[in-house]
Formats: C-alpha cells, sequence, structure tokens
C-alpha cells in the first residue's frame, strides 16, 4: 500500500509566490502604518515642544508679574514701617511730656 503522491512543480512555485506576495503586501501595509505611527509620533513631539514653551513664557510672565507685585508691596510696607514708627515715637515723646508735667508741674518747659 505505497502511495505515491504526484504535485505539479509549477502549482507549488505557484502556491510559494502567492504566498510570498502576500507576506511582501503584509510587510508594506506594515511598513506603512509604522511610519504613520512615526509621522504621529513626530507631530505629539512637536506640539508637546510646543506647548512647553508656551508654558514657558507663561511662567516666565507670570514670574516677572507677581516679582513687579511684590516689589511694589514692599515699598509700601516699607513706606508704612516709616509711618508708624513716627507716629509711635510721637506718642512716646507726648507720654514723656505729659508725665513730666505730672510730676513737675511747677516747671516750665
Amino acid at each position: 500500500m505505497i502511495q505515491t503522491i504526484e504535485v505539479n512543480i509549477a502549482d507549488i512555485l505557484s502556491r510559494l509566490e502567492t504566498k510570498i506576495d502576500k507576506l511582501e503586501n503584509k510587510i508594506d501595509y506594515l511598513t506603512n502604518e509604522v511610519n504613520d505611527v512615526k509621522i504621529n509620533v513626530a507631530k505629539l513631539d512637536e506640539k508637546l515642544n510646543s506647548l512647553d514653551n508656551r508654558l514657558e513664557e507663561k511662567t516666565n510672565s507670570l514670574e516677572t508679574s507677581l516679582n513687579d507685585k511684590f516689589s511694589g508691596l514692599d515699598k509700601r510696607l516699607g513706606n508704612l514701617e516709616f509711618i508708624f514708627r513716627s507716629i509711635a515715637g510721637g506718642i512716646i515723646i507726648a507720654l514723656i511730656l505729659a508725665a513730666a508735667r505730672y510730676l513737675f508741674p511747677n516747671m516750665t518747659l
């Protein structure tokens, strides 16, 4: 019971060529998909760089604005401190003079 298998070589080659063509098509498709992914990654990278630059600009602008406002507040607080020191000094001098007038009523200043 030996069976002989007869196959035409042309049929085998035809089938192999068909399979190779299918594999080449799949490889081409995957190559195109990979290229599309690379393009999308490049676009995302550009967008991230753009966002990073915008964020840096906004941060610098905010920092400059806050520094200006804080320096203005510092000047105002310095002025208020001077005013309060002057008022406190005047009150202390007035209290000393009032105490001197009370303790020494006959003395003229």
